[in-house]
């Protein structure tokens, strides 16, 4: 068994290592002048440093003591994970291309299945899995496996019980110890249009699944300001991350949007955000909510033969200013950045997949990871050059409370957490049921 602390550093990234190991100049003459001053202190008010720069930069600093210097920009510093504390570094299985879907179970009788959600992270130290468990005499129970602390320990708690009319609630939101669960009207046998679907019915817990309750749901004109979006069929839902209440927009959003549509994971300061499902490519955003929306035309989509070859799309930003829009197109990434809200796009390079594109992660405004068939990429530059720093960690990574998640994407249902998306580590699913 490994040591639970090493930490496995992937090396011959040369990028990344040469951004982690360039020399600090700030800190050059901070030292120079600390050395000065001990051997020449008697009352000057003024020390001047000329350093030999590239270009022969001239810096004064005043005798006063130097500000402290800054850390550095942790997504410079090289690559880690750090594997889980039980055992050895996970051994990454090869992708199955698919999405995990509530209606086609993998095994329908087993603990772990199609019907389950991948691990779910509230923040750095609260992650949630949605397991059955079963028993011949008794059918199955729905579940929860809860750790508040990154994955030591480990708590198992039911799930609230199956709704009458709309079927079993299952796990569809968590905000640190924030969990929300909805029935969404999957046990309603045959599968009607989306548009026929009944409202879901949440249920809330504010401490890790512990207790339980069933909030009324309050119409709203918009939705308020820092509340958690729900993609719903045919309006917007939202919750507040304080209290656990839930509202719906009174008013359907224009018929150009379709609310599944919505992009996810994106901060609130950046508005609400929809790529446009139709001929054209163009996009809308409302910053007040959903009351108003506003047109971003996006650029040309590929030509594609079929409609099953069209490229999928994703539109995420980390700080509402940098925004990317990334295309996975047979194989390719096909991505393009916008620093002035969408109005103007600039294409990168098409850069080579070498399989699906998983995850699409901005950890800044000019930080990028992406997670490929074949590996983890990084990109320090807003995705002109990318870099491979490591094997592939999951799909659907996204930021949370306090740092970033990326869940894994095989039978693992396990998740990987970082603090600033270069050190990684991996926590490992409990044994369930």
């Amino acid at each position: 068994m490994s040591d639970p602390d090493r930490t496995i550093d992937f090396r011959g990234f040369a990028t990344a290592v040469a951004e982690a190991t360039k020399p600090d100049f700030t800190d050059v003459l901070t030292r120079s002048v600390r050395h000065r001053r001990r051997r020449r202190w008697f009352g000057s008010a003024f020390v001047a440093l000329t350093v030999a720069l590239s270009g022969g930069t001239a810096v004064a600093l005043t005798a006063s003591p130097p500000p402290s210097k800054p850390a550095p920009a942790p997504t410079t510093q090289p690559w880690h994970t750090t594997p889980p504390r039980a055992g050895a570094e996970p051994k990454q299985q090869s992708y199955t291309e698919g999405k995990i879907d509530w209606y086609v179970p993998l095994h329908r009788d087993g603990e772990l299945t199609g019907q389950s959600t991948p691990m779910l992270a509230g923040d750095l130290d609260h992650l949630y899995l949605q397991y059955r468990k079963c028993k011949a005499a008794q059918g199955c129970t729905w579940m929860l496996a809860v750790t508040s602390d990154r994955g030591r320990t480990w708590r198992k708690l039911p799930l609230p019980p199956k709704d009458p009319v709309v079927g079993q609630p299952k796990l569809t939101l968590v905000h640190g110890s924030l969990v929300a669960v909805a029935a969404l009207g999957d046990d309603l046998g045959t599968q009607p249009a989306f548009w026929d679907l009944p409202n879901p019915v949440y249920w809330i817990s504010m401490d890790a699944g512990m207790t339980w309750r069933r909030p009324k749901i309050r119409e709203v004109d918009a939705v308020p300001a820092g509340w958690l979006i729900q993609q719903q069929a045919t309006t917007l839902e939202a919750i507040d991350p304080g209290t656990g209440d839930v509202v719906r927009v009174k008013r359907t959003p224009p018929h150009t949007i379709d609310p599944r549509r919505i992009q996810p994971n994106i901060p609130a300061s950046a508005g609400i955000w929809v790529i446009i499902d139709g001929t054209f490519a163009y996009a809308q955003v409302s910053r007040d909510g959903g009351q108003t929306w506003a047109t971003r035309n996006l650029p040309p989509r590929p030509d594609s033969d079929t409609f099953v070859d069209r490229p999928k799309e994703h539109l995420i930003t980390a700080d509402g200013k940098t925004i990317y829009l990334a295309r996975e197109y047979r194989g390719e990434l096909r991505l393009h950045v916008s620093v002035d809200d969408g109005r103007t796009w600039v294409a990168r390079p098409d850069f080579d997949l070498d399989g699906p594109l998983l995850t699409v992660l901005p950890i800044d405004d000019h930080t990028l990871i992406i997670e490929g068939g074949k590996g983890t990429y990084r990109s320090t530059d807003q995705g002109r050059t990318f870099t491979r720093v490591g094997p592939l960690l999951g799909q659907g990574g996204h930021a949370i409370p306090g740092g970033f998640t990326i869940p894994t994407n095989n039978n693992e249902f396990s998740a990987w957490v970082s603090p600033d998306g270069a050190e990684w580590t991996y926590v490992k699913r409990p044994q369930v049921p």
